[in-house]
């Protein structure tokens, strides 16, 4: 068995084991707008592709939904202060179907209509549960093909450690909420780990290989959401600098039908993903709907820099809701390892372009984005936005690190230390969430939560996050 599926198995059964834990530890419907994605895959899944009709109280559009479904979200929308009525609690009533409002109707459906294909034959909890598995396999297979792929790329110690520590909680959390930001993330870093592995590849059918995988992963990555044509420019961008101009033109010329062929197909899906913003805005608004309320003149929150840094670290099951804040400066100190590590080792090469860019681009991108949309949409960002772009970052400084024979000393003790902080944080963050959970009423007295005991969740963390490390180990071993 080669090296690159060995880790790619590895990363696969320690992320299930992780995703395991926080499918359990979060009760149903209480991720992070959860209940919005729920009633759009429902939607979409008995063919309500489009959804035109605004709702009168609350976000979104409406959207008929199985009643189960709708009765089984009620309490746990209820109890957030941001919804409108109109997405908590049916506004009509026929039969087994509810019409209800969704904030998810702009979404492109695709993503949508393989989940809620999925939890057809359920109801209530049980085809939200179905929609968390459905989400969770997709993003644990993406991960694990970039993990794999990566090592293609480069097989040492630091690039190994650099991914686990880009699969911080917030990863994992988002790939079991029924919801399309752990599917970008996990395509982001397939994205990346597809084109990083051409620095060492030469073999003409495994560049081929390689060159086909980011085209499928960037044509998926252009609309699954709305960002998704600026993530690909940014990683392509960051690549690129990373190759060289010589690498890529080499690339270029001996694949260049395929290579114009992935320009024409990520440009077809981009062209999808405008014209579907086009259908997605034409909503009827109701007469007298009220509106709603944006924080659109506190332009300080476009700046807001360190929320966002910790958000993307972890915040759950809401961005406003933080992990154990001791937690942040641990996964902080093994991100500024890297950071810094890269850029020290790179002082006086052409790769120190490469660390003043993707670190640019992480502070630049969210300020920027918040500028332009705080007028129209208000002070929407949040730290895991940016994820799809960041997931990369720490394994590409992880290739200049064993490029540059970074801390052959100290590297043993450094990667020990490094490994025991993520795994702390792993399973800090997935049980303190359960345990403020098990305090709501919202939760506890919902019949549809599946949940053991606080220490199987534990156990359950400290399980994946053994696996991840032995990976890492591995690599350690082999340098």
């Amino acid at each position: 068995m080669s090296l690159a599926v060995r880790r790619g198995l590895l990363v696969l059964v320690g992320v299930l084991l992780l995703q395991s834990a926080w499918m359990l530890a979060v009760p149903p419907f209480r991720g992070s707008d959860e209940f919005d994605h729920a009633f759009r895959a429902a939607g979409v899944a008995t063919g309500q592709w489009h959804l035109s009709q605004g709702a009168h109280d609350g976000r979104g559009q409406l959207v008929w939904v199985p009643r189960e479904l709708a009765a089984a979200a009620s309490a746990q929308c209820a109890s957030l202060s941001y919804p409108g009525p109109d997405n908590c609690h049916p506004v009509e009533v026929r039969g087994d179907r509810a019409l209800i409002a969704t904030a998810a109707g702009p979404y492109d459906p695709l993503y949508y209509w393989v989940m809620g294909t999925a939890a057809r034959p359920f109801s209530g909890s049980h085809a939200l549960y179905a929609m968390r598995i459905t989400t969770a396999l997709i993003c644990a297979l993406l991960l694990a093909l970039g993990a794999g792929l990566l090592t293609l790329a480069g097989s040492g110690r630091w690039v190994t450690l650099g991914v686990v520590a880009a699969i911080v909680p917030e990863v994992i959390y988002s790939g079991v909420v029924a919801a399309p930001d752990g599917p970008e993330m996990s395509l982001g870093l397939v994205l990346w780990a597809s084109l990083l592995a051409l620095v060492r590849q030469h073999d003409v059918r495994r560049e081929r290989l390689l060159l086909s995988t980011a085209i499928g992963s960037a044509v998926l990555l252009a609309f699954i959401r709305q960002l998704g044509p600026l993530w690909i420019l940014a990683i392509l961008a960051s690549v690129v600098v990373f190759l060289g101009r010589a690498r890529v033109m080499d690339v270029v010329r001996r694949h260049r039908a395929l290579a114009v062929s992935g320009v024409v197909l990520v440009f077809l899906a981009t062209c999808w993903w405008a014209l579907w913003q086009l259908i997605a805005s034409h909503v009827t608004t109701p007469v007298g709907a009220v509106p709603q309320t944006r924080e659109t003149r506190s332009w300080i929150l476009a700046f807001n820099l360190p929320a966002w840094i910790l958000q993307m670290i972890g915040a759950f099951p809401y961005r406003d809701q933080p992990a154990p804040l001791w937690v942040y400066p641990f996964v902080l100190m093994v991100i500024l390892l890297f950071l810094v590590g890269a850029y020290r080792s790179s002082r006086a090469t052409r790769d120190l372009r490469t660390v003043r860019l993707v670190t640019a681009a992480t502070l630049v991108i969210p300020v920027a984005l918040s500028i332009v949309f705080m007028p129209s949409y208000g002070a929407i960002w949040q730290g895991r936005y940016e994820l799809v772009y960041v997931i990369g970052v720490l394994p590409l400084c992880g290739l200049l690190l064993d490029r540059r024979g970074f801390a052959p000393v100290e590297g043993v003790r450094l990667t020990v230390t490094a490994l025991l902080f993520l795994a702390m944080a792993q399973v800090v963050c997935v049980v303190n969430v359960m345990h403020a959970e098990l305090a709501r009423p919202e939760s506890t007295e919902h019949s549809g939560w599946v949940h053991p005991p606080l220490a199987v969740v534990a156990l359950l963390a400290l399980l994946g996050s053994g696996v991840l490390s032995r990976m890492v180990w591995q690599a350690t071993g082999d340098d």
